[in-house]
């Protein structure tokens, strides 16, 4: 009978493990490229763990229904292209920028610094961290400096990112440490843009009572307009920040009102989305322009298309782009106009990866005269991007195809652009 019972008790605990494993092999054990600070690999299912910050809700739903590395590949690459901030080069220059990020906290960009001697990714949550979030989403601030508390304050350190327009505070990342010894975590500056009294209360050392809320400075009591004065006089470690930084930071994210914490904190827009909503060119400048609209260049008469090139990419015997008129930009010679289409394409097999690409880079000058320009506009206008000929020698297979076309046309700088990617079998 014992020997039943043993049996019986073995078997469910071997099911158990069996169980156990098969949930577990669903999904795959994070694999670190550093150790210290948890820093995940740059690999197709390492994505959501290495560039969450990066990621909308949207897109992460997307993704984990995905099954297969193939699949999240192609996903990945999509997401890559619509950040692409110049996508008629060949390197992914916002994805270099992040990578960079990334290597700067592998290799602790901040141990040496003035006034941050010893401060460590590692030791304040690592990749996961608050520190490393901002790091990554702003990259190194244009001013940083630790705040020493005492028997007032806990230790304090902010983070300033200067808007370039007007020199204003664009935002200001203040971090407290939890005991001498406690990770440096970020402040909530958004819930205390009401209540100064409350914000001076979480930073304060010696606290004998509870405190619930309080507007403005005058209700706060004695003992914390106490703890404001002294972080107000006090001065950063390593003289770049001065204590009433610190003191205003307490309670204002930006000295612009429309910009909060949190907003600072979400994941970025696609350069895409940005250029279709935005006037502005890839990067998000103003069009430098020289001379008279109408006289020297024809702006885009699509309202709606702003930084982008709308047209249609085909893919067939020969693979073509099909753009109207009114949708570029041209400058304007005499009686006629030009524009200047850089055309970059990229072909890569989707069922062998250790199959080269094919990479094409191509000039189209599209030329026209003024009149019909303006007259009709709605006039399209057909690119060959591959002919026939070079259609016909690829061989047999499934590819996925990467157009990227730029506005290069010479005395106009508006660079607008556009990308698509497709799926291609021969």
């Amino acid at each position: 009978m014992k020997r039943s019972r043993m049996f019986i008790l073995f078997y469910i605990v071997l099911l158990l493990f069996i169980f156990g494993c098969a949930s577990s092999g669903n999904k795959k054990p994070i694999v670190f490229v550093n150790q210290y600070s948890n820093v995940p690999d740059d690999i197709p299912s390492q994505f959501l763990n290495r560039y969450e910050h990066f990621i909308t809700g949207k897109e992460q739903k997307e993704f984990k229904k995905l099954l297969t590395d193939e699949d999240r590949q192609m996903f990945i690459d999509m997401f890559w292209t619509k950040r692409d901030t110049d996508p008629s080069t060949p390197e992914n220059e916002y994805k270099e920028k992040i990578d960079n990020r990334i290597d700067d906290i592998i290799d602790e960009r901040f141990f040496s610094g003035v006034g941050l001697a010893g401060l460590l990714f590692r030791s304040n949550g690592g990749f996961r961290g608050d520190m490393a979030q901002v790091y990554l989403l702003h990259g190194e601030p244009d001013a940083m400096d630790v705040l020493e508390g005492g028997h007032f304050f806990v230790n304090l350190m902010l983070w300033v990112y200067i808007n370039p327009e007007n020199g204003n505070i664009l935002y200001a990342f203040l971090f407290y440490q939890k005991g001498s010894l406690g990770s440096y975590v970020l402040f909530s500056q958004d819930s205390y843009k009401m209540d100064p009294c409350g914000a001076i209360y979480q930073v304060a050392t010696m606290r004998t009572y509870s405190y619930m809320n309080g507007i403005g400075m005058q209700g706060c009591p004695d003992d914390l307009n106490r703890v404001y004065e002294e972080i107000y006089r006090a001065r950063g470690k390593g003289g770049v920040l001065e204590g009433y930084i610190f003191a205003w930071a307490l309670f204002n994210f930006s000295q612009d009102g429309s910009i909060t914490q949190g907003k600072a904190l979400e994941a970025p827009r696609p350069a895409s989305e940005i250029a279709k909503q935005s006037k502005a060119r890839i990067a998000g400048e103003a069009p430098k322009l020289t001379g008279v609209d109408g006289t020297d260049y024809i702006l885009a008469s699509c309202e709606s298309c702003n930084s982008f090139i709308p047209g249609e990419f085909q893919l067939g015997k020969e693979f073509t782009l099909t753009v109207r008129r009114g949708d570029i930009d041209w400058l304007i010679v005499g009686d006629k106009t030009k524009s200047v289409l850089k055309i970059r394409l990229v072909i890569e097999s989707i069922v062998n990866s250790d199959q080269a690409p094919l990479v094409f880079e191509k000039w189209a000058t599209l030329e026209s005269s003024k009149n019909i320009i303006v007259s009709n506009p709605t006039g399209q206008k057909i690119i060959p991007v591959l002919t026939a000929d070079e259609v016909a020698r690829i061989s047999a297979g499934t590819y996925r195809v990467s157009v990227y076309v730029k506005n290069v046309t010479p005395g106009l700088m508006t660079k607008k652009y556009n990308a698509w990617d497709k799926q291609f079998t021969k």
